[in-house]
């Protein structure tokens, strides 16, 4: 089978038909993985709203890439495997890979408080004399707010302005003022207890790994990911020049996700090209900072938190997946470690069943390979 990254766009460029609606569309339509892919994307795209789609798979030993739609509305321009899109809340994983190999290297532990790694008294991080632990970051258990400051109020605003209005209050939030606020969060129960998904407590491990390290989250971005994987188009969001231009579902552009501060939590910009090299490094299980990514902080019958990545396992197949969204991109990365296999997919485009849709892209792509 043949990498499709060497086909040519002349030979390879087809227009797919489906209900009608002419999709352009790099898939040469030539493997039962090709026409697993077209089906699945087609249905996909035939929403008015969508607007660019670029999916990258390993199977096989192999790396496979397809495009659909445009990289922007009012443009005949197919996106490619070396598209920008924003990953949003993948991103957490890659923090997550950092922190193994602070883990590994010992420059933490899982149940530190937190507190030995700010500067400042904060009494506030506790829930009745329960401090909030490393391991309660990684899992979303710490009872943090999702933002500082609270937006709660913010949210309740018409979706349309609510991107605007946060992308215009943290262009200007600095580090120094997220730890004015800090001090003022509240701790919604005892860390451990329950879940709350919190951008804050991420923000706070990126931190974390800056202060033991003593380098920038970027500069270890690039130390001990991106380099190493040769991800050359991996970035932090503020250097956006070639990001694509993300819509929401009434086609309106969406303010870029560039503020320094959100970096750790979902700041990361990617490609599929680059994703499917995470995504390599990632099944490899045997390696000690993968395998301690991956293992379970928080564990149940079927389903599991390591240090961010999501495991589902469900008839015997274990998944290893994070999702992400911003109000203009929405994302899914998911590998399946027994088959050797994952599946990235990347949009440029974000409503309210966007995430959900491009996970049951993947999962029937996995389901492909049972047969």
């Amino acid at each position: 089978m043949k990498n499709l990254l060497l086909l040519p766009l002349c030979f390879a460029l087809f227009t797919c038909h489906a209900q009608n609606k002419k999709i352009p569309t790099d898939n040469p339509l030539a493997t039962e993985l090709d026409q697993l892919v077209q089906k699945e994307a087609s249905a996909y795209m035939q929403d008015p709203a969508r607007v660019g789609i670029s999916i990258g798979v390993f199977k096989d030993g192999k790396s496979y890439f397809y495009n659909y739609g445009t990289t922007e509305l009012g443009k005949s321009e197919l996106p490619t495997s070396k598209s920008v899109y924003e990953i949003a809340s993948i991103t957490k994983t890659f923090t997550g890979t950092l922190l193994a190999h602070a883990l590994v290297d010992g420059k933490i532990k899982l149940d530190d408080d937190i507190r030995k790694y700010l500067t400042g008294n904060y009494p506030n991080l506790e829930f009745e004399k329960h401090p909030i632990t490393i391991a309660n970051l990684t899992n979303h258990s710490s009872g943090l707010p999702q933002f500082l400051p609270d937006q709660s109020e913010t949210f309740k605003k018409p979706m349309d302005s609510v991107a605007l209005i946060l992308a215009d209050f943290y262009k200007n939030y600095s580090k120094k003022k997220f730890y004015e606020d800090l001090h003022q969060a509240k701790v919604a129960f005892a860390p451990g207890t329950d879940y709350k998904y919190s951008n804050v407590g991420t923000q706070i491990a990126g931190d974390i790994l800056e202060k033991v390290y003593h380098k920038s989250y970027e500069s270890l971005l690039s130390e001990y990911i991106t380099q190493p994987l040769k991800m050359n188009h991996t970035i932090i969001g503020t250097n956006s020049a070639k990001l694509l231009t993300g819509y929401n579902e009434k086609g309106k552009v969406m303010p870029r996700n560039i503020t320094t501060i959100m970096a750790p939590a979902g700041g990361i910009l990617s490609t599929t090209e680059d994703l499917v090299k995470y995504m390599q490094y990632h099944l490899r299980e045997n390696d000690q900072y993968v395998k301690t990514s991956h293992t379970p902080v928080v564990k149940s019958e079927e389903d599991q938190i390591g240090l961010y990545w999501r495991i589902h396992t469900y008839d015997e197949t274990k998944t290893i997946f994070h999702t992400g969204g911003t109000f203009g991109f929405s994302s899914v990365l998911q590998m399946y470690p027994s088959k050797n296999m994952g599946v990235v997919i990347l949009t440029n485009e974000s409503d309210g069943e966007s995430q959900g849709k491009l996970q049951d892209i993947a999962d029937s792509i996995l389901n492909s390979s049972k047969k």
